[in-house]
């Protein structure tokens, strides 16, 4: 990982593909927060994608509030880590990158395998924000932020 060349889509892109698991915040209606562990799926053209079903607390928490934080950690020791926090703003992008996803990560078919199941994902866009390196492996260790999306003054 070059840090002197990446760009804020390159961390996005790295969070989807090299740490994939993340923790993800959101406040619920009670402005309580609210965690928990997803797959983040993809990134393409600046943007972070996951999915979720329109009838959980999730999908519901993110349509009241479309603010969230999410951060995943690659390696096993601290020294040998990184982790990669997005600090965004999310909105239902449907369901046109539905066949995408499902390709590049098959096993979503055993957690989804009916139609049924799967007319009630939608495909959620995290379309603006921040995106946060913290990376212990350098020497001193490396710390930045970027913003992309409409933070960084780019219209979507």
């Amino acid at each position: 990982m070059n840090h002197e060349t990446m760009t804020a889509a390159d961390y996005l892109n790295s969070l989807a593909t090299d740490i994939h698991a993340t923790v993800v915040s959101t406040v619920d209606a009670d402005n309580k927060p609210q965690s928990r562990i997803i797959d983040t799926l993809y990134a393409k053209d600046g943007k972070l994608y996951f999915t979720t079903g329109k009838t959980k607390d999730f999908y519901a928490q993110l349509q009241d509030n479309p603010n969230l934080a999410m951060t995943g950690l690659k390696g096993e020791e601290t020294l040998k880590s990184f982790a990669i926090t997005v600090n965004g703003e999310v909105r239902d992008a449907g369901t046109d990158l539905m066949p995408e996803i499902f390709e590049a990560y098959p096993y979503l078919n055993t957690i989804y395998p009916t139609d049924e199941k799967k007319a009630q994902l939608r495909v959620m866009e995290v379309y603006t924000g921040t995106v946060s390196i913290y990376d212990l492996r350098e020497t001193p260790i490396y710390q930045n932020t970027l913003a992309f999306g409409e933070s960084a003054g780019q219209n979507s």
